[in-house]
C-alpha cells in the first residue's frame, strides 16, 4: 500500500513542478524609507488539486487584498496593501509596502519570527536586521536557515519517498529572490549591479526546505540611500 502511495503523490507531483515563488523589491528613498514590492505566486495546478482532494481547503492568497488598518500593520510600516493576479500559470498576490521606519519595521518582523509556528520560521520569515550604520546609511544582514525537518520515520521509507517527490516537485526550478535598490550599494555579498545601485539575491526555494552544502545563506549590504555633496566629492577623489 505504502508502494502504491508513493507512486500515486509522485504522479501528481510531476504537474506541480515549480509551485511557490516569492520576490521582494525594497527601493530606499533619500528621506530613509522604503517601499517594498513583494509578489507572492502559487500555481493554480496546486490551488486546484486541493480543492479536489481537501473540499473547503483554504484559498493560499484569500487574505490578499484583506483591508489593513493602521493599528494592525507592524511597527514601522504605514501601509500595506495587496493585489491579486495571475501570470501565466500562477496565481499571484503583490503586495506594496510603506515602510517610514526600516529599522523598527526589521525589528517587528523579527518579533513576529519568534512567535511563527515551530518548524516553519525559515521558510516564513528569514532572520533580517537593519541598523543605522551611519547618518545615511543602513546595514541589512540576514540569515536564511532551512527547515530540515524529518520527511517521515525511518520505518515507512515509502512516505519518505513520497513526502521527498512532492518536495522536490514543488520547489524545483523556483526560488526566492530579494532585491535592494539605494542611492548605492556597498560591502554587498549578492549579485551587485554594474551602476552599484542595486544587489539581488537568488536562493533556490528547495534550500529553504532541506540543506543544500554551497547554497549562500547569508546575505549582507550597506544601503547608501542618502550621499551628502562632501561625501561625493570624497568619494569621487577616492578620499573616503
Amino acid at each position: 500500500m505504502r508502494w502504491r502511495r508513493f507512486l500515486a503523490v509522485a504522479l501528481v507531483a510531476v504537474p506541480l513542478a515549480g509551485c511557490f515563488d516569492f520576490t521582494a523589491d525594497s527601493a530606499f528613498r533619500p528621506d530613509g524609507t522604503a517601499q517594498v514590492t513583494a509578489e507572492v505566486g502559487v500555481s493554480m495546478q496546486l490551488t486546484n488539486l486541493l480543492a479536489s482532494q481537501m473540499p473547503g481547503q483554504r484559498d493560499f492568497l484569500a487574505d490578499c487584498e484583506r483591508e489593513r488598518p493602521a493599528g494592525a500593520l507592524p511597527a514601522g510600516v504605514t501601509s500595506m496593501k495587496g493585489k491579486r493576479g495571475q501570470r501565466g500559470d500562477m496565481d499571484l498576490c503583490t503586495y506594496v509596502i510603506e515602510v517610514a521606519d526600516p529599522v523598527a519595521a526589521a525589528a517587528a518582523q523579527q518579533e513576529a519570527r519568534t512567535q511563527s509556528a515551530p518548524g516553519m520560521r525559515g521558510l516564513e520569515r528569514p532572520q533580517l536586521k537593519i541598523e543605522r550604520l551611519r547618518e545615511g546609511v543602513y546595514r541589512l544582514s540576514g540569515q536564511f536557515k532551512p527547515i530540515d525537518m524529518p520527511l517521515a520515520k525511518p520505518e515507512k521509507p515509502a512516505d519518505a519517498l513520497a513526502t521527498s517527490a512532492m518536495l522536490l516537485a514543488m520547489t524545483t526550478n523556483r526560488y526566492v529572490t530579494l532585491t535592494v535598490s539605494a542611492v548605492r550599494i556597498e560591502n554587498a555579498n549578492g549579485d551587485v549591479q554594474a551602476d552599484g545601485r542595486k544587489v539581488v539575491w537568488k536562493l533556490p526555494l528547495l534550500a529553504l526546505v532541506k540543506t543544500m552544502p554551497g547554497t549562500p545563506y547569508e546575505i549582507k549590504a550597506d544601503i547608501v540611500y542618502a550621499e551628502s555633496w562632501t561625501n561625493k566629492a570624497k568619494r569621487w577623489l577616492g578620499l573616503d
